[in-house]
């Protein structure tokens, strides 16, 4: 048995990369935004597509028993699915739950006992967990109101579990006060340090542009200076907890948004601030095209952001509303395969479909040597904009080699090349007895449906002498061929666009 080491993984990913783009499986193109045989997708795997992070045989048997509105009717209400793999997760790391004093004493102790278990448990939570649409809502939700974890760990641990994780599915205007209020934030934009004397302008700033109203929302400079001045005196306490110092606020009289705020008040200047960016029609509207985007297509259709708004307004930011909304509108049923997988959403798709066979004890190789070369390490992005969503972020050689490299490195882990990481394909069944039966599989394992008939033969060829469907399979074509097999599925087009 052979096992890598981190020198050897990286000579090793440039072969691999090589295969990947090598004649191989050459007819399975990456022409135009997404594979052409996309059409075939069912609505109910097109649903699934989105709503999961990979597709596995239980999601396709729950759609099929509860029908497609049943089975996101179930999703949409995650605090009624039991996760137990979850559960026992956050047994096996009980820092995650662990108060903000005890996760400063720990991180104290030693900082890579609760950083790591954090980035480790983005991953874990996203690949195991039956609420699977809430994952993808934290998801998008830790990209709309971003903070790195480096410098402020305890407080980051705490806003996934507070702000995010509570409210990823609840009301907006919740979320965005406990956003407002989160020593995270508080910190991480510099609100806390804002007083009477001094206002800093980068939380007013940013909330207005990337949390609520857009860009082109509506507000000027000097709302931006009217909201500084407005929070101020909202900070962290000793404790390390929100808490509201008079003694720092500005109370004097402000304009803002066209609104007038008399002087003499406290932190109540900021709660009607807060209540009137969740209720403004620029933010129902800059919401729902992120959503949208994230959800539909990378240029979601106008109609769909107009009815979304709508649903937004109406429902005063109910998220579960909007998210029926969407994932129910004939624009969503019109576009599947649109979505280019983001390096995380590549990194977990792997784990999610080979997690049977899977047993990773150093979660360092999936974060680290993988996602690490792709750019997107969980809570790694420093700017306040969140990781990009759209395709051209990602589309490039340097990325598109690195996806190669996970998609055929990875399944190496059934032949004993690492150590901390093993993965047992005997899980996954009896092994067919041609050919064909073989690349069937592992298609339906990987990608949930069919792929062109010609890439099935492509694929047929590669594991046969002369393209027979019906050779046998021998235990030397196995050991040959299987992983690569998997590693050409889940390096293909078909597997990188959902």
């Amino acid at each position: 048995m052979t096992h890598i080491s981190r020198r050897d993984f990286l000579k090793l990913s440039t072969l691999a990369a090589a295969t990947a783009a090598s004649g191989v499986g050459k007819s399975i193109q990456w022409i135009g935004v997404r594979p052409v045989y996309a059409a075939e997708l069912s609505p109910e795997l097109h649903l699934l597509n989105r709503t999961t992070w990979a597709i596995r045989p239980e999601d396709i048997a729950r759609i099929q028993a509860m029908g497609l509105e049943g089975y996101l009717d179930w999703q949409l209400n995650p605090e009624a699915i039991d996760d137990p793999a979850i559960d026992e997760f956050l047994t096996q790391f009980p820092v995650l739950t662990y108060t903000r004093q005890q996760l400063s004493d720990a991180a104290s102790m030693d900082y890579s006992n609760v950083h790591d278990p954090a980035l480790w448990g983005r991953l874990y939570r996203a690949a195991y967990s039956e609420r699977q649409l809430f994952e993808l809502m934290v998801e998008f939700w830790t990209d709309h109101f971003n903070i790195p974890i480096a410098d402020l760990l305890t407080e980051k641990v705490m806003d996934d579990r507070e702000v995010i994780r509570r409210h990823a599915l609840g009301k907006f205007r919740d979320m965005l006060l406990a956003s407002a209020q989160s020593p995270a934030m508080l910190s991480y934009l510099n609100n806390a340090s804002s007083d009477q004397e001094h206002p800093n302008e980068n939380y007013a700033r940013e909330v207005m542009e990337l949390h609520t109203l857009g860009v082109d929302g509506g507000y000027t400079e000097a709302d931006v200076k009217a909201l500084a001045r407005i929070l101020t005196g909202w900070t962290v306490g000793s404790d390390g907890e929100f808490t509201f110092n008079y003694d720092m606020h500005d109370n004097g009289e402000k304009t803002f948004l066209g609104g007038t705020f008399p002087a003499g008040r406290g932190i109540e200047d900021g709660l009607q601030a807060l209540d009137m960016l969740a209720t403004h029609p620029s933010t129902a509207r800059f919401v729902s095209y992120k959503l949208c985007r994230r959800f539909v297509s990378d240029t979601p259709p106008d109609s769909l952001i107009e009815s979304t708004t709508q649903v937004f307004v109406i429902s005063e930011g109910d998220l579960r509303q909007v998210m029926r909304h969407i994932l129910t509108s004939a624009e969503f049923n019109a576009a599947p395969n649109q979505k280019f997988r983001r390096p995380l959403d590549v990194m977990v798709a792997i784990l999610r479909v080979l997690r049977d066979g899977l047993d990773i004890q150093d979660y360092s190789i999936p974060v680290w040597w993988f996602l690490e070369p792709m750019g997107q390490v969980p809570f790694y992005w420093h700017p306040p904009n969140g990781y990009p969503d759209a395709v051209g972020a990602w589309m490039n050689t340097n990325g598109l080699l690195n996806r190669w490299n996970a998609a055929m490195l990875i399944p190496l882990a059934a032949e004993g090349w690492y150590d901390g990481m093993s993965l047992d394909l005997s899980v996954f069944g009896p092994t067919p007895a041609t050919v064909g039966e073989l690349a069937d599989k592992a298609i339906q394992l990987v990608l949930a449906a069919a792929i062109d008939p010609a890439d099935r033969d492509q694929l047929i060829y590669y594991l046969s002498d002369y393209g027979d469907p019906n050779q046998p399979v021998t235990e030397g074509l196995l050991e040959e061929r299987l992983t690569s097999l998997l590693g050409l599925l889940m390096a293909s087009p078909y597997f990188q666009w959902h």
